[in-house]
């Protein structure tokens, strides 16, 4: 960067000063572009994942799962009845900081994120179900959020979190349009249908790789935090899905809903998050160690996600013998399960 300074030793004389940025502010600049870059790729991807979505199933798998709201009930009492009360228990057990401990509530007490179809869908889950548990928990939040962090927050902080219902907005946006848009498709064309489903799956690996290593790079420091945070992100999302399938199984819900209620319970909106923290707490000045817990969160999260869809593949995989002793794992996406 060049600035001009004149006449600095005689009256007609100019010299050139070469000054180069603070290399705080460079790296501060890098992070932008980072989190900018995985804000809008991941958009995209999330877009098109839900796109493939709403390709696999239709008005009728709709109506039969808001005929029987048993699994919808269930799931919204375990979105902010449990992930919240896991969140507060696990920060004061772990005895970890004021700052951490408040970006564990505020994962806890968001709605169900867009991955969470992601999972069902590959874990035979009940799609139908999903869409609709994310769609209610993303609208409920608009009052939950607030609620549930008043009655666990007080703890550690006096602030009141302030609500982004624009973002909410969008959230719902991303959610029910491309699932629309997918089962007009499907209606039209089921072929296109098929294929599109076929790459929403591998888009959904893709979105969810850029999210881990965009998110690292974008928040370095997240990797000195103390071990108690660390093993807090890494066993929130575990003891939510447990906790939310056997809930589901003792209230008699088939093996299906139980799925989709355990990724519902702990696949939380990280995104949401961050904008809260963004715009809640930008002038504390603890401002970027809360912002460090939802970041570890949202990669744990992937993979403690994807190693529970293989345990239940592997399970399908025993369950369901092929022909001449191969074994087949069926991806079923009917939402006509009994209650």
């Amino acid at each position: 960067m060049a600035a001009s300074v004149s006449d600095p030793f005689g009256e007609n004389a100019t010299s050139i000063i070469w000054t180069t940025p603070d290399s705080s502010t460079v790296i501060s600049l890098m992070a932008e572009s980072l989190k900018f870059a995985n804000r809008y790729i991941l958009t995209v991807l999330l877009a098109f994942i839900m796109l493939a979505v709403g390709a696999v199933v239709t008005v009728n798998d709709f109506k039969v799962t808001l005929k029987k709201p048993a699994g919808l009930a269930i799931g919204f009492v375990c979105q902010f009845g449990i992930m919240p009360l896991v969140a507060f228990s696990l920060a004061n057990i772990l005895k970890v900081d004021a700052a951490h401990a408040i970006g564990m509530l505020v994962i806890g007490c968001s709605p169900g994120g867009v991955t969470s179809q992601i999972y069902t869908f590959w874990s035979n889950g009940d799609i139908c179900l999903s869409i609709c548990m994310t769609t209610v928990s993303t609208l409920s939040a608009m009052g939950m959020m607030p609620l549930c962090l008043w009655i666990y927050g007080r703890s550690w902080t006096d602030e009141s979190a302030v609500i982004p219902y624009t973002s909410i907005t969008f959230s719902l946006a991303l959610i029910l349009v491309p699932v629309i848009i997918g089962m007009i498709i499907r209606h039209y064309k089921e072929e296109w249908a098929r294929r599109i489903t076929l790459v929403g799956s591998f888009t959904g690996m893709l979105a969810l790789s850029v999210s881990v290593v965009l998110g690292g790079l974008s928040n370095p420091s997240m990797f000195k935090v103390p071990w108690t945070v660390w093993f807090a992100a890494s066993v929130m999302s575990p003891i939510a899905f447990l906790l939310g399938y056997f809930i589901a199984y003792l209230l008699r819900q088939s093996q299906k809903k139980c799925r989709t209620i355990a990724f519902e319970t702990g696949c939380q909106n990280s995104a949401l998050a961050l904008v809260i923290i963004a715009t809640s707490y930008a002038d504390s000045k603890d401002y970027f160690d809360i912002m460090i817990f939802p970041s570890l969160f949202g990669g744990l999260l992937l993979i403690n996600s994807c190693v529970t869809v293989l345990i239940l593949r592997l399970i399908d995989r025993k369950r369901k013998p092929g022909i001449g002793g191969a074994e087949v794992v069926e991806i079923t996406v009917s939402c006509k399960d009994s209650v």
